[in-house]
C-alpha cells in the first residue's frame, strides 16, 4: 500500500497501521500530555517532557518517535543519544523556547560571571548547554532552594516560573522576560470567574502562569502532579493545555473536571496528527541530530538536576 493510500485510511485504520509498522520497526512511540487523545492511544509512553526521555532510554527499541515538540525532541535525543530519534512534525516548535538564545544568556553570565544558572527542562539543548543545573516544573522550587544562599541565581527562559520560584523561596532571582503564552495568557479574572462558579472544585495551574494566578490557585504543580492529583480526587480545575484536559476526561470519563480557559491551546502541540505519525513511521523523517559537544554539556547539566531530586 502507497503512503497516499494509507493517508487515505479513517482513524481506527490509521491506528492500526501504526501499531504494525512501530512492531516491524521496534519502535518506541512518545507521546506529550498535551497531545490529542488519538495519538496517545498508539504511544507507548504518554507523559512529560523529562519522563518522556526518561522511559526511552529503558527501552530496547531500535528507533524512538516523538509526538510534541523540537525541545522535547532534543531531550529524548540527549539522553539516548545513539539511537534515531524522529519527531512526528518537521515545524512543531515551542515559542518560549525561541524567545531567547544562548547569546543572551552568555551576555547574563558575562554580568554575572559567579552565579548559577539555572534552566528550565522545557528548553532548546543550546541553551540548556550554558547552564549549569536543569529543573522541571516539579522540581523548580527544590533545585533553588539546594543553591547556597550567597549565589546569584540566572533562571531561564520562563519568567512566570522563576516569579513563582522567587515566591515561594524567598530567592531574588535574575529572571529574562520570556514566558509561554499558552500558560500567561490566562487573567486572574478569568480564573476568579471560574472558581466562582465551581467553589467547591480544586483549581490547578501549573507555574507557567502568571504569579496572580498561582498565588490564587489552590494547587501550582506540573501536568503529571496534575494527573496524579485528578487520580486521587474528584472536582478539580484544570489550569494547563487542553491536551491534558482532553486526556483526563478520557481517563476519568466519571470525574467531575473542568478546564480552566479555552485559550489554553498551544498551535505547535497541536501540528501533530496520527497522519503525521503514520508519515514519519513510513519515511522515517524529521530526524533530531545535536553537537555532541551540546548532548555532553546539556547532560552535566541534568545529572546535577539528578543529583539533587533523586
Amino acid at each position: 500500500m502507497t503512503k497516499e493510500k494509507l493517508l487515505n485510511l479513517n482513524k481506527s485504520e490509521i491506528q492500526k497501521q501504526i501499531m504494525k509498522i512501530k512492531k516491524e520497526k521496534n519502535c518506541f512511540i512518545m507521546a506529550h500530555n498535551y497531545i490529542d487523545v488519538e495519538i496517545q492511544e498508539i504511544a507507548d509512553y504518554v507523559g512529560d517532557s523529562l519522563h518522556m526521555a526518561l522511559e526511552a532510554a529503558k527501552s530496547d527499541a531500535d528507533l524512538f518517535l516523538t509526538c510534541s515538540i523540537k525541545i522535547m525532541g532534543e531531550a529524548v535525543k540527549i539522553l539516548n543519544p545513539d539511537k534515531k530519534v524522529l519527531m512526528a512534525h518537521k515545524d512543531a516548535d515551542c515559542r518560549l523556547a525561541n524567545m531567547k538564545d544562548p547569546s543572551f544568556l552568555n551576555k547574563l553570565k558575562a554580568e554575572h560571571p559567579e552565579a548559577e544558572i539555572v534552566c528550565y527542562v522545557n528548553s532548546p539543548a543550546a541553551l540548556k548547554a550554558e547552564s549549569t543545573i536543569t529543573c522541571t516544573s516539579a522540581n523548580c522550587i527544590k533545585i533553588v532552594e539546594a543553591i547556597p544562599d550567597n549565589k546569584e541565581i540566572i533562571f531561564v527562559p520562563d519568567c512566570n516560573i522563576g516569579r513563582w520560584v522567587e515566591y515561594k523561596t524567598g530567592r531574588k532571582l535574575i529572571l529574562p522576560d520570556s514566558f509561554c503564552y499558552v500558560h500567561d495568557r490566562v487573567s486572574i479574572e478569568e480564573a476568579f470567574e471560574v472558581k466562582k462558579q465551581y467553589p467547591d472544585y480544586t483549581l490547578l495551574v501549573h507555574p507557567e502562569c502568571n504569579l496572580e494566578v498561582c498565588k490564587f490557585a489552590d494547587v501550582v504543580c506540573s501536568t503529571s502532579q496534575m494527573i496524579d492529583f485528578v487520580a486521587k480526587n474528584d472536582k478539580a480545575i484544570i489550569g494547563t493545555e487542553l491536551g491534558l484536559f482532553k486526556q483526563l476526561q478520557a481517563r476519568y470519563p466519571g470525574k467531575n473536571i473542568v478546564y480552566l480557559s479555552s485559550e489554553m491551546v498551544c498551535e505547535d502541540m497541536k501540528k501533530n496528527s496520527l497522519e503525521n505519525v503514520l508519515t514519519a513511521l513510513i519515511s522515517e523523517e524529521y530526524e533530531v541530530n545535536l553537537e555532541e559537544s551540546i548532548i555532553h554539556r546539556t547532560k552535566e547539566s541534568l545529572d546535577r538536576m539528578f543529583e539533587i531530586v533523586r
